[in-house]
């Protein structure tokens, strides 16, 4: 009897074990992954992670986890795959710890054995949660259609999105299309409150962000991120035909002008 009851024990002690980190992978995954990844709501800035350690060895998972940047480099290709298809925008590193990889591992097994997975959120609101009025804001507060509330300059006037227009932004400063991509919630939201780089601190020291703005603005770059579409190149063309009709203009002068002085 003793002996059959064993089994049973086991069971009953595994389970609390089974379930342990659950909550805390799920609170480390919407402050750290959710800006690109879902579990079971479908590809975003990178892949749907919903069942990724069925499609994967856990220890390729886990050395992906460790450094990115360094796995990418190897030329692995199941990583030079997912490069290609998410239009090259790499992962950051997560410096995860071995305790918060567990905990992101027990939350993706827990998901998969349910079937689906919404972590709840926790802390300061998501630009994956932004209602498609917040990112209109953005945008419009992008290209300087809805003036800043502190009187700061648009930042089209320095920078460029994917899908302003042919004319497009500005080029003083980087590309942001994927700029949300590249710094992911953690980093975006300090950098648009602190606005820390010199030309940004100067421009906006006396005129920050107000909370509202600086969300909808985030929601707006995490959208243009998400769309997947590289930085337009037609404005290029656009530009170029300028100068194609300069040269054309400035041919049909000069002909003109040589036939003018031949008649004379």
């Amino acid at each position: 009897m003793a002996v059959a009851a064993l089994p049973m024990l086991a069971l009953l002690v595994s389970l609390p074990v089974a379930a342990q980190g659950v909550p805390e992978g799920a609170q480390l995954f919407s402050q750290r992954c959710a800006s690109c990844h879902t579990v079971g709501q479908g590809d975003r800035v990178g892949p749907d992670l919903m069942g990724v350690l069925t499609r994967r060895e856990e220890s390729w998972v886990t050395t992906f986890l460790k450094s990115p940047g360094a796995m990418i480099d190897s030329g692995d290709p199941v990583v030079s795959g997912l490069l290609k298809k998410f239009n090259g925008v790499r992962m950051p590193d997560q410096q995860l710890s071995d305790d918060e990889r567990k905990g992101l591992f027990a939350f993706f097994r827990d998901c998969a054995d349910k079937g689906s997975c919404q972590p709840g959120a926790t802390g300061p609101k998501l630009a994956s949660d932004a209602s498609p009025e917040e990112i209109e804001l953005g945008r419009q507060l992008f290209e300087g259609r809805v003036a800043l509330a502190n009187g700061g300059p648009a930042c089209i006037g320095c920078h460029n999105v994917r899908d302003i227009g042919v004319v497009g932004g500005g080029t003083l400063a980087r590309d942001l299309t994927f700029s949300f991509a590249r710094l992911g919630e953690r980093k975006m939201t300090p950098a648009l409150k602190e606005m820390a780089f010199p030309l940004m601190k100067e421009l906006y020291g006396k005129a920050p962000l107000v909370d509202a703005e600086q969300y909808a603005l985030k929601a707006y770059l995490a959208q243009v991120s998400r769309d997947g579409t590289p930085p337009r190149k037609d404005r290029d063309f656009f530009y170029l035909g300028f100068v194609g009709l300069g040269v054309a203009l400035g041919f049909i002068g000069i002909v003109l002008g040589g036939r003018g002085r031949a008649k004379d």
